[in-house]
Order: C-alpha cells, then sequence, then structure tokens
C-alpha cells in the first residue's frame, strides 16, 4: 500500500467521507476513488449500484446538502475485512438538519479500497440530526 488507506482508523474513514461529501465538484471523483475502485460491488440499503449510479446516489446527496460530518463510532478490521458503524449529520440547504445511522462490512483491496461493500442507512427522527457536542 501506497498511501494510508482510509480505513486504517475511524478518523481517516471519517475524514475520507466527509471529503467526499465536502469538497468541490472537480474533486468530487478523485475523493470517491480514494475510497472505492470503479469496480466496487456496491449495495446501500438493498439496492446493488453499478460505479456510475452510486456516483450519481453520493451526488444528489451532496447536491441537497451544504455540508456533511461524520462522526464514526468503530471501525474493525479483520486482514482485508472491515465493518465500520457512523452518524452522519448534514446541513441542508435549505438549512434543515438531517441525520443517518449506517452500518457498512466490504472487504479491501490491496491498495486499500473497498471492492465490495455492503451498507445499511437509517435516517435519524428531527431531534436525533444534531451532532454531539464536543466534550
Amino acid at each position: 500500500m501506497s498511501a494510508v488507506s482510509p480505513f486504517s482508523s475511524k478518523e481517516a474513514f471519517a475524514t475520507a467521507i466527509e471529503a467526499a461529501f465536502n469538497c468541490s465538484d472537480s474533486d468530487f471523483e478523485a475523493k470517491i476513488l480514494n475510497l472505492y475502485t470503479k469496480d466496487t460491488i456496491i449495495t446501500v440499503n438493498r439496492n446493488r449500484m453499478t460505479w456510475n449510479e452510486f456516483v450519481s446516489y453520493v451526488q444528489a446527496v451532496r447536491d441537497r446538502t451544504a455540508s456533511v460530518e461524520i462522526k464514526s463510532q468503530h471501525l474493525l478490521r479483520d486482514g482485508n475485512m472491515f465493518s465500520e458503524k457512523h452518524v452522519a449529520y448534514g446541513l441542508g440547504k435549505d438549512g434543515k438538519k438531517t441525520g443517518a445511522e449506517a452500518l457498512v462490512i466490504g472487504e479491501l483491496n490491496e491498495d486499500g479500497k473497498a471492492i465490495w461493500m455492503e451498507e445499511i442507512a437509517v435516517m435519524l427522527s428531527d431531534e436525533e440530526a444534531n451532532p454531539p457536542k464536543a466534550t
């Protein structure tokens, strides 16, 4: 591996996901390719997606949000297998706060990028959509 994988720690994972959601449009694909390959098999909420479908899915979220903050709670690694749990907090372009709790599992290639990934995400209630205050 030439660079540190975003899947090396929960902090690295959160930073990489935030970068993909909060970067400029011109940097978007490069930020996503820091985590995945164009051949990655991606399933979100039982919906299997091609690379182009996944990019469109993430872009649709980016189009609705002004910013995204990721709070990774756990990241487990066993060789090239990983699981991760996080909460994503978003601020919509309309000023509304949103959030989702996600559980992710997958497998990494020798470069530390996901080659398959499954995610189950559940939207948070309005009250839960506020990120916790730093202590």
